[in-house]
């Protein structure tokens, strides 16, 4: 089985390579490289390959899904630079990932959805699941490739019955 996975993240954008330091960036960088690991390439043993395609661009989510045809969607919930960018406000970095979860479940209503965050709270979580989100992570400091190798039977499980 080939999975196609859409990993929509602020980490990837411009706007907020270009707004932090490289040094900031260390942390996000480091957990993103240990997510590419645990889900890169073939799995024989699952009989599954991986494909990751990385986006930045969450404003252009409704053409990169189109031109992409993932199978499953992972997305960061909280796009800070995105907020001030769009309302003035970096603390509104949430309403962007609903306001594109809720367009996402509209236009793809079968398309899993896989949010995270770190440490959400109950409300969060149930205003994710309200848009639509499939499941949801929690993102921990972790980095290992290991702490990640769940999501790949998340993953399954949740492709399991598309034909």
């Amino acid at each position: 089985m080939k999975v196609k996975i859409l990993f929509f993240d602020d980490i990837f954008s411009t706007l907020f390579r270009n707004e932090h330091k490289e040094t900031d960036l260390v942390w996000d960088d480091t957990w993103v490289s240990s997510l590419e690991k645990a889900l890169a390439g073939a799995n024989d043993r699952l009989d599954v390959n991986f494909s990751l395609v990385k986006s930045g661009e969450i404003e252009s989510w409704k053409r990169i899904v189109e031109e992409e045809k993932p199978d499953v969607i992972i997305m960061d919930h909280y796009w800070p630079e995105h907020a001030w960018k769009k309302y003035g406000d970096r603390e509104r970095g949430g309403e962007i990932s609903m306001d594109t979860l809720r367009n996402i479940r509209q236009t793809f209503p079968d398309l899993p959805v896989i949010s995270y965050t770190i440490k959400p709270n109950r409300e969060l979580l149930e205003a994710a699941y309200a848009n639509g989100v499939t499941f949801f992570l929690e993102k921990v400091a972790m980095a290992v490739p290991e702490v990640h190798n769940a999501l790949k039977y998340i993953i399954i499980y949740l492709l399991r019955n598309k034909s």
